[in-house]
């Protein structure tokens, strides 16, 4: 395993308490490229891809990846025109033909063509969300055929966000990461604990609101108990159910981060000089960002609020994640 010491040396230090970003996450990115092995810059590839999933939601529902009448020749390789002619095209544009090629093959019944600039998972969503089954051709080819799965979904955001997220967990979980593996369950138990949270108040059938079907998705599911009986197996459980009661939305959000921030404290405490501390340099800095980008006046205030709050809980919930790791 690859080790960064004069990067991660020379790289400024940021707490969570941190005003602002030393430096935007492209900026970042691109200084990662001449350093990074390739198979280390396959993984920021993939955090990347979070970005790329919510272009792909607003694509969808402004109806930018509905199948064509006829399947779009693409080549998927950059233009590099010349003077006077036609202009290159861009990144996302390319994608943008790749996603609308994938749709029509689906809608018309051919196979996955899988282009090069996709991710894998993100081609098998928009094939799966197009596709049509067990309709004669001519029914295919009549203008009353519709997609399923897409008509069954519609324009419901949350539903198209839960389902892109189930195909990009579904990719992280085949990766040879421990850190990616452990990272992405994380973000995924937080999203499901806060749903059954709120399906148990409002009294919704939660199993409509489920990213994955593992194990700890099923304990959600029918344990009855406050801590769905997964206080031993999620050290972190507690400090979740503590943030679903609040109702403030900015003040959630926020905790959510500080939670995960603390726990990638936790994760690259013995791995200081690996790929882990870099991949984990690179998520502080989109929080911070994210951050930053709030009303700096009530988003200062909210923040140190927070902070104050957690630093008599902090030393302690560490703690016991620390143990938990150990067994």
């Amino acid at each position: 395993m690859a080790k960064y010491y004069a990067l991660v040396a020379g790289l400024p230090i940021i707490s969570v308490d941190s005003p602002k970003p030393p430096f935007s996450t492209e900026s970042f990115y691109k200084e990662l490229h001449p350093v990074l092995t390739k198979q280390d810059l396959r993984l920021i590839e993939v955090l990347r891809q979070e970005e790329l999933n919510k272009q792909l939601l607003q694509w969808i529902l402004a109806g930018e990846i509905t199948p064509k009448e006829e399947e779009p020749e693409v080549s998927y390789e950059v233009n590099y025109a010349g003077a006077g002619e036609e202009e290159a095209l861009t990144d996302d544009e390319l994608r943008l033909q790749a996603l609308q090629a994938v749709s029509t093959a689906a809608y018309r019944g051919k196979r996955n063509p899988f282009p090069k600039l996709l991710p894998q998972y993100i081609a098998r969503f928009v094939y799966d969300l197009f596709v049509v089954k067990q309709r004669e051709e001519e029914t295919i080819q009549s203008e009353e055929a519709t997609p399923r799965l897409f008509d069954a979904i519609g324009s419901d955001r949350l539903a198209l966000e839960d389902l892109i997220a189930s195909y990009y967990y579904d990719s992280i979980s085949k990766t040879s990461s421990p850190f990616l593996t452990e990272w992405f369950a994380l973000n995924k138990n937080i999203r499901n604990i806060l749903a059954v949270f709120t399906c148990r108040r409002l009294g919704w059938d939660p199993q409509h609101y489920l990213v994955g079907r593992g194990e700890v998705e099923q304990q959600l599911l029918t344990s009855k108990a406050a801590d769905f009986d997964l206080g031993d197996k999620l050290p972190y459980l507690s400090r979740v159910l503590q943030i679903a009661n609040e109702r403030d939305i900015a003040r959630r959000e926020r905790l959510i981060d500080l939670l995960k921030w603390q726990w990638m404290d936790e994760w690259t405490f013995v791995r200081v000089f690996d790929v882990d501390n870099v991949l984990c340099y690179y998520l502080r800095l989109g929080i911070l960002e994210r951050w930053a980008n709030l009303n700096e006046t009530k988003g200062e205030e909210t923040f140190r609020q927070i902070v104050h709050s957690l630093k008599g809980e902090s030393a302690q919930v560490l703690q016991d994640f620390k143990k938990s790791q150990q067994h």
